[in-house]
């Protein structure tokens, strides 16, 4: 292969821009690098939710929103790209397993000749028993059946290429993990937080607001203090549980010792990792969360909930301390052992941090992107 010829390259997702997470993050920015380096990427998502526009460019990424006829149980949105070309494409970059987007864009690859490569982002917990049985049945039918028929295979986490063996999945599977951009605007403190006694430590939570992300988890860690544990928490992002947390919140028996923030700018998030004594992420699953990889850049210990091997991650480099996903009671003494800890302890946190995030970095993560590329390309 020609590697000095600039690449036309397709992503898949089914969530894109201005949908808020982490794959879609992880989709744009990978696209945009991709971009920088004098490549063509084209976006193909679903429109959910309806945008003003179907067809458009952010970043220099061309974007093509695909409406859904119906959205199956709430989260796979039914969509057909029987319309779409993929004549000039070179390769075939598919972010998941088994929406119907991807399994359909998988098809008109292969019957196109264009060569796939599928990244398998997360292992989606499910708590019914009928969840887990419909679960156990799509990956059968259609996930495994998507890396089978890809030319190359890219997992987030060594977690998760061993969770794929155990599956049954064969051929190469390339460990590349997700990425963060450094929030290059200057730290703006939230005006919210202006008034709060600033000689106490303070823990944040940053993210969607969702079950996934487990903020009620973190609500129950602050209410089973007895008295004040001695820290203020800052709660920024906004999503389904919103109004949840804001009923949850004013009966709180911490609430004098909470702001919930909202959604917050990028210089404000910026200020949260800069001058809080820990980040908090008491997730119920999670792929390679940007939260976590933006806190290990910004040199502040973090508390992660042990899903999908994250918390062993963050116990390996040194930098926080790793709780069981769910137990509101560890949380809450792995919250209250680092936002007291002395400055020798947060320091190492925090050096252990900088140091393992160097290579998280979109720049690193996407040379390793383009590498498999040119192994389908031959």
């Amino acid at each position: 292969m020609d590697t000095s010829r600039p690449l036309h390259i397709l992503l898949a997702h089914v969530w894109y821009w201005p949908h808020v997470g982490g794959g879609d993050q992880h989709v744009e920015q990978i696209g945009r690098e991709l971009v920088r380096r004098g490549h063509k990427v084209t976006v193909w998502c679903a429109d959910v939710p309806a945008h003003e526009e179907r067809r458009f460019n952010r970043g220099g990424v061309d974007v093509v929103r695909i409406q859904p006829s119906r959205v199956l149980g709430g989260v796979d949105p039914l969509v057909s790209v029987s319309d779409l070309d993929l004549t000039d494409v070179d390769v075939v970059h598919l972010h998941d397993t088994l929406p119907v987007l991807i399994r359909r864009t998988l098809a008109k690859a292969r019957s196109a000749g264009k060569p796939v490569v599928t990244t398998y982002h997360n292992d989606y917990i499910k708590t019914t028993l009928a969840g887990k049985a419909l679960k156990r049945l799509r990956w059968a039918l259609q996930g495994r059946r998507t890396l089978h028929s890809s030319d190359a295979r890219i997992v987030l986490t060594p977690f998760f290429e061993e969770l794929l063996r155990k599956k049954g999945v064969r051929g190469d599977l390339h460990v590349i993990p997700n990425g963060f951009s450094p929030v290059e605007e200057e730290p703006d403190e939230p005006p919210m937080l202006s008034p709060r006694d600033k000689s106490r430590p303070l823990v944040s939570f940053v993210g969607r607001l969702s079950d996934q992300k487990g903020v009620d988890v973190l609500m129950d860690a602050m209410d089973s203090y007895d008295g004040d544990p001695g820290f203020d928490l800052a709660i920024a992002g906004k999503g389904e549980l919103s109004d949840w947390l804001a009923e949850r919140h004013s009966r709180s028996s911490s609430k004098e010792l909470i702001t919930v923030l909202g959604l917050v700018s990028e210089a404000e998030k910026r200020w949260l990792y800069e001058n809080s004594t820990a980040i908090a992420i008491p997730s119920r699953f999670e792929g390679l969360p940007t939260v976590l990889l933006e806190s290990m850049h910004a040199g502040t210990p973090v508390i992660m909930a042990d899903v999908n091997g994250l918390g062993g991650m963050v116990e390996r480099y040194g930098c926080g301390l790793s709780v069981p996903c769910e137990d509101h009671l560890a949380l809450a003494s792995a919250i209250k052992t680092a936002s007291l800890s002395d400055d020798r302890t947060r320091s190492a946190w925090g050096s252990a941090g900088r140091e393992a995030a160097r290579d998280y970095q979109w720049d690193r993560v996407t040379d390793r992107v383009l590498e498999v590329y040119r192994g389908v390309l031959g």
